[in-house]
């Protein structure tokens, strides 16, 4: 398969973009040379690079197309909404119809304020919580974003270059599934603890074992804490309210964005009354909040899973690539697994020697790009409405063939 013309475009974009590509998009993050750059179109479940070259897409974008690529109805809602003007010096009353919606929808909300991205969210929801309790620290476990409160201090993932020691001396973490751990760092900062935000799971880790996310809820309300759960991946996906409805926990407050609104910029956070309208304390403000398009796309996007039972339909897709992917590892006796929710699956390599580990993980995924399938090599992979069994079907069998050669190089 021939990338050369995003080879041509990515070589101009590192003159005048630092790393030519956003950091979850670099190359480096997939097989290098073996993965496409650059895209072109998308269209349903499917995307097309700038070489011409057709996939079935699993990625959907780390999350936002939820629908499939140029859904009619949330595309003909958007540009409806543009003809009209979307960004006004006074609101729209159109915030009113979409938060009623979010309230009806989601647990843990009885309010909510309109944000942009995820990263802006979480930090929002930090913000609100330190102003409730009037404390500054903050427990952490997860992805959060880039802001430097997510990025540096413990529980990141990587060097935190650029961000203040003073930030992340407020920041720390626990281990997932321990609450003995959580309950060491509670002890460790009595009565100073503002929240903890945490991922209900995260898929290419583990998932929660029987009563740990009680026990997180728990351990933060009996230490004068909020807790506030990180759906930007999880909602509207797991379940329409997220893994708090899907788990059946419910947190004080949550962040919402990425399948909300199929691919449009929105993010949200929710909850509690109480805790919610202690935000009007502080400053959470921007100039483009209040444009009308992204939230119009939100309550069609919305509207399409309830009346095509979304979510039902991603959990059936979903089980039969997971499923089907689970029984070819056990066919062909590879070293690996199938990880996360069938709605927001990866598939990991589990060779005990971490060379041969990556080489045989680069070979696969590699061989499936080639075969048409776009899938993460390193990050979990995201239903959409779009995927068709026939996607399923040819997903399965380029599966077969590439797991086919991988055991004779195993082999050898």
């Amino acid at each position: 398969m021939d990338f050369s013309r995003s080879e041509q475009i990515y070589k101009e974009a590192c003159n005048i973009i630092p790393g030519g590509v956003t950091e979850a998009r670099h190359p480096t993050k997939f097989v290098i040379g073996k993965y496409p750059i650059f895209t072109a179109i998308g269209r349903g479940s499917h995307v097309w690079d700038v070489d011409g070259n057709e996939f079935i897409d699993w990625l959907c974008s780390f999350g936002p197309v939820v629908l499939g690529h140029c859904n009619e109805k949330v595309d003909k809602a958007v540009i409806e909404d543009l003809r009209k003007g979307f960004c006004f010096t006074m609101v729209s009353p159109i915030q009113n119809d979409f938060v009623k919606k979010l309230i009806d929808i989601i647990p843990c909300a009885e309010m909510a304020r309109i944000i942009i991205s995820g990263s802006d969210a979480t930090a929002a929801a930090i913000r609100i919580a330190r102003v409730f309790t009037g404390k500054d620290k903050v427990i952490r476990w997860g992805y959060h974003g880039w802001h430097d409160w997510s990025y540096g201090g413990a529980g990141t993932d990587r060097e935190a270059i650029g961000v203040p020691e003073g930030v992340k001396k407020d920041i720390f973490t626990f281990i997932y599934n321990d609450l003995d751990s959580l309950d060491a760092v509670f002890k460790e900062n009595k009565n100073q603890v503002a929240c903890v935000i945490m991922q209900p799971f995260e898929a290419s880790k583990e998932l929660p074992k029987a009563g740990f996310l009680e026990g997180v809820k728990k351990l933060t309300h009996e230490n004068g804490a909020v807790l506030v759960y990180d759906e930007i991946r999880t909602g509207f996906r797991v379940a329409l309210g997220g893994a708090q409805e899907y788990f059946g926990v419910i947190p004080d407050l949550a962040c919402f964005s990425k399948a909300m609104a199929n691919g449009y910029p929105i993010s949200v956070v929710v909850g509690k009354k109480d805790i919610m309208e202690s935000s009007k304390n502080t400053r959470i403000s921007a100039t483009f909040l209040v444009n009308t398009f992204p939230m119009v796309a939100a309550i069609a996007t919305i509207q399409e899973l309830e009346e095509r039972d979304g979510i039902s339909y991603m959990w059936d897709k979903g089980n039969r690539l997971f499923n089907g992917l689970n029984r070819l590892i056990s066919d062909y006796r590879i070293e690996a697994e199938m990880i996360g929710l069938p709605v927001i699956p990866m598939l990991k390599f589990l060779y005990p020697d971490p060379e041969k580990n990556k080489e045989y993980r680069d070979f696969f995924f590699a061989s499936m790009v080639e075969k048409g399938i776009l899938l993460h090599p390193n990050h979990h992979w995201f239903l959409s409405l779009a995927i068709t069994e026939n996607d399923i079907n040819k997903t399965l069998n380029a599966a077969e063939d590439s797991f086919k050669t991988l055991k004779k190089i195993i082999i050898k």
